[in-house]
């Protein structure tokens, strides 16, 4: 018993909560009823079966009421002993109960020496884990959801920089500026065609001014920023994470984590598969098979728990593998010396159901090992620190997230540019040129239509361009929107300086959120901060009187979540806090 807690502490107190005690009851008397059900199945099994039901109610009686008392006289933490004491005192007051309704509905017992056996060890072992385990869910699922935020991170972090992440955004964006190209050639073509016409300047204007229009880079412009809008594969993330499928699915990736920092003691093993077949042992079989085959399964458990053990720690690649098969072949003793004493002393009254054996036990068994191994506070601790490695299909499902997020990310950077540099200037040259013609100035006109044959010969010049700095960055996103925003900057002055490829990311993360703040917060004050938050990373920080509340996370898909989640690997987040929203970003600088 010691070992199997040994990282807990025998003497240490715990925090006591009876939320899995029903869990665990209807376990026990399912338990019981398989147990029970080769001896009245041809004969009582209608009893059996309503014995069963009226005993798990009562049980589940008792418990609420010793939960009760717990909560009477305030006792939220105790230690061991007390716990172990509870439980004995819970499962011998369920053993009172069944033995009358046994009575009552014509059921056959066990002696009171098996049944007092089996109350120390449900009691003395099963109860006080349920009840340690349900003291300490809170902090289980507060590791396992920080388990699955730095599992996340570091897979999009892996995916962003990965060489076929860059590969498929290289091909993405060679692809939009051909085509972009393409179609700024057709207009420079037609444009440099009517000016070498030598027509009057009215009739070139007339012509050109279809192809001024830029329809279709307009129409190219829409695609691009109306490239899906929906995002299944997070959808699907999100939906996982909130729920214990998530779990399910990373539960393996979670125990060869833990299993390799803090493998779990060989007695550990051996105790709860003794724990598991002794009640069974206690109730089938008979004085001289007991005598003489649960020895024998004692020795057996022990050699095969330190072969465990070993085989755990073993350099090979696929020793825990090879551990959990040995697990589940340790689960199987019991069928084994079970079919043994049936061959030596053929008893059908004595013989235990193979289905239990042979299948059901071994796998209790090795989940029980299993769940053991990563519900440990100590192993819990250790996710903190550890190097997660995704499992092979959240990994596919993240970096397929992040390339359609970047896609769409892309696509819109390339229609705003489209918009605003190119359409913008079309319309802007239009203008120009319709004055020129009608006061015929020759020199105002070809001067206007060379700087616009200018821009189309290379479209794209302007897009790659970096900002000279951070703080010059922030402060021409900043700039459109003052007169509409109250905002009051500040950046650490040994980042101001900043001039990296990630300087346009944190413009554009800055832009959206101020957008965001207007648009969707109405509000009219900002404080916005953007500090060092390690050698390597920097933080952003705003908050805003918005009067609106944000949306929920799993209700926010647009361009802003793409945006944020880019930059920061998935690391922010959005909360109302009083009467204001607060808005906080963590990201590298390193591209």
């Amino acid at each position: 018993m010691r070992s199997l807690i040994a990282d807990l502490g025998i003497k240490k107190s715990y925090p006591v909560d009876f939320a899995l005690v029903p869990v665990a009851i209807i376990l026990i008397e399912i338990s019981v009823f398989f147990t029970q059900l080769p001896g009245e199945i041809e004969k009582n099994l209608d009893n059996l079966v309503l014995l069963r039901i009226v005993h798990t109610a009562t049980m589940l009686l008792i418990a609420y009421s010793v939960s009760w008392g717990y909560r009477r006289i305030n006792l939220f933490r105790t230690n061991f002993a007390t716990l172990a004491l509870t439980g004995i005192v819970v499962i011998a007051l369920g053993d009172a109960t069944h033995f009358y309704l046994a009575k009552l509905f014509d059921i056959e017992l066990v002696s009171i020496y098996r049944r007092i056996g089996v109350i120390f060890i449900q009691g003395g072992l099963w109860f006080p884990a349920f009840l340690f385990i349900g003291g300490n869910r809170k902090e289980i699922i507060s590791q396992i959801k920080k388990y699955e935020n730095r599992l996340l991170v570091a897979t999009r972090i892996q995916s962003r920089t990965s060489r076929e992440f860059k590969e498929t955004q290289k091909s993405l964006q060679e692809r939009i500026q051909s085509e972009f190209r393409d179609k700024c050639r057709e207009i420079w073509e037609s444009i440099n065609q009517i000016k070498a016409s030598g027509k009057y300047l009215a009739e070139q204007y007339s012509q050109m001014k279809p192809f001024l229009g830029g329809e279709s880079l307009r129409t190219l412009s829409r695609s691009l920023d109306g490239a899906g809008s929906g995002n299944p594969v997070r959808t699907s993330i999100q939906s996982n994470r909130n729920s214990i499928l998530f779990f399910l699915q990373e539960f393996r990736v979670l125990y060869l984590s833990t299993a390799r920092s803090t493998p779990l003691h060989h007695n550990s093993y051996s105790l709860v598969l003794i724990g598991l077949a002794t009640p069974p042992y206690i109730y089938f079989y008979s004085l001289r098979e007991f005598l003489i085959f649960y020895p024998l399964l004692l020795i057996s458990v022990f050699a095969l728990s330190r072969l465990i053990v070993k085989t755990q720690s073993g350099a090979s690649p696929n020793a825990l593998r090879n551990a959990s098969i040995l697990t589940f072949a340790t689960g199987l003793l019991p069928f084994l010396y079970s079919s043994i004493g049936q061959a030596i002393y053929h008893d059908p009254d004595t013989q235990f159901p193979i289905y239990i054996t042979a299948l059901i036990f071994p796998i209790v068994y090795l989940l029980a090992m299993e769940s053991l191994q990563i519900l440990r506070p100590s192993a819990l601790n250790l996710i903190k620190n550890d190097e997660l490695v995704a499992s092979a299909s959240l990994q596919s499902k993240v970096q397929n997230m992040v390339k359609e997020e970047a896609a769409k990310n892309l696509s819109h950077e390339w229609a705003v540019y489209i918009h605003g540099k190119v359409l913008t200037r079309l319309a802007a040259t239009s203008l120009k040129l319709d004055a020129a013609a009608t006061s015929n100035d020759v020199q105002a006109y070809n001067e206007t239509v060379d700087s616009l044959l200018a821009l189309l010969s290379n479209p794209g010049a302007d897009f790659e361009e970096v900002s000279t700095d951070l703080q010059s960055e922030v402060i021409s996103r900043l700039d459109p929107w003052r007169g509409l925003l109250e905002i009051n900057l500040h950046i650490d002055a040994e980042i101001a300086s900043l001039q990296n490829s990630r300087v346009r990311d944190i413009g554009q993360v800055i832009e959206e959120l101020i957008s965001n703040s207007i648009r969707h917060g109405r509000a009219q004050n900002i404080d916005l901060k953007v500090v060092r938050a390690s050698d390597q990373e920097i933080e952003i920080i705003a908050i805003d009187d918005s009067i609106v509340a944000p949306l929920e996370l799993q209700n926010r898909s647009g361009l802003g979540t793409r945006i944020f989640n880019l930059a920061s690997d998935g690391r922010w987040s959005l909360l109302r806090v009083e009467n204001a929203t607060e808005f906080r970003l963590t990201m590298g600088l390193e591209a």
